[in-house]
């Protein structure tokens, strides 16, 4: 059985607290996505894989 009753009290700390989190979490994704941009793939992950990279891939597996 679901339940789909809401707790009034509980929406309500939820939507405030991320509210309050929602500037801080903001400004770590956009220092995480300039920190990649900028790094030259300096910290080992693997570049992002775009269509043309994978349009190369599976003409070779063909």
């Amino acid at each position: 059985m679901v339940n789909t009753r809401t707790d009034a009290d509980l929406s309500a700390a939820v939507q405030n607290a991320l509210q309050t989190l929602l500037p801080q979490i903001r400004a770590e994704i956009c220092e995480e996505f300039c920190t990649r941009s900028g790094s030259s793939n300096a910290g080992g992950n693997p570049p992002p894989v775009t269509i043309h990279t994978w349009l190369e891939r599976f003409n070779k597996q063909k």
